[in-house]
């Protein structure tokens, strides 16, 4: 009898967890599944190809925690940097993300956009996902991580052919400060940035 109650009472412990648990990982599908399937339909659109990508662009923009992103990318040196250093690389991050991502999407005129599988990693949520092309049968890989601030949930990277799009860019990012500094890292990633802006507006 007492085996009983103590299975009882774990049972009516844990099935609350069990189904926050269940609820969030919906809610993070509906998320990712959402955030597609708009890129699809502005990739579909018809119209200039400048509009559809600053439209994508803004999506991408208003889905992705920059704040986030630029801690972890920068690593052991944003604790390093100063104020100034900090906040200059956040916005040339941001704006590097949209601009270099952003416009790859615009030529992904899709069928369909699923997500398979929620699961969730030290805090993150991975969101398995397949786009299916309209001229072709074989779906595309795409897993997105995602995680909630403040309230609202924010994509952090995306993960291609098992490859994270921002530990390749951490490794690359403090490489190049190791070799040159912080300021003559940020000065040329200004470059980069204006040079990206410059082609993206030529398309």
């Amino acid at each position: 009898m007492k085996k009983f109650l103590i299975t009882c009472l774990v049972f009516f412990i844990a099935t609350p967890a069990i189904a926050t648990e269940n609820a969030k990982t919906a809610e993070v599908r509906t998320y990712v599944e959402e955030i597609g399937n708009k890129i699809i339909k502005i990739a579909g659109e018809k119209g200039s190809e400048s509009k559809k990508r600053d439209k994508i662009i803004s999506v991408i923009d208003g889905a992705i925690d920059a704040d986030w992103l630029a801690r972890f990318v920068l690593s052991r040196n944003y604790k390093t940097s100063t104020e100034v250093q900090k906040e200059r690389f956040t916005k040339l991050y941001r704006d590097f993300m949209i601009n270099i991502y952003g416009p790859k999407f615009k030529n992904y005129n899709g069928k369909k956009f699923t997500v398979n599988e929620v699961t969730e990693q030290n805090g993150f949520y991975i969101a398995k996902a397949e786009f299916l092309p309209r001229d072709s049968n074989a779906p595309i890989s795409v897993n997105f991580r995602v995680r909630e601030r403040n309230g609202k949930l924010m994509i952090l990277d995306f993960i291609a052919e098992g490859v994270s799009l921002i530990e390749t860019q951490r490794s690359e990012f403090n490489s190049a400060i190791a070799q040159k500094g912080m300021d003559q890292f940020l000065d040329d990633l200004t470059e980069r940035v204006k040079q990206l802006k410059e082609s993206n507006s030529k398309t």
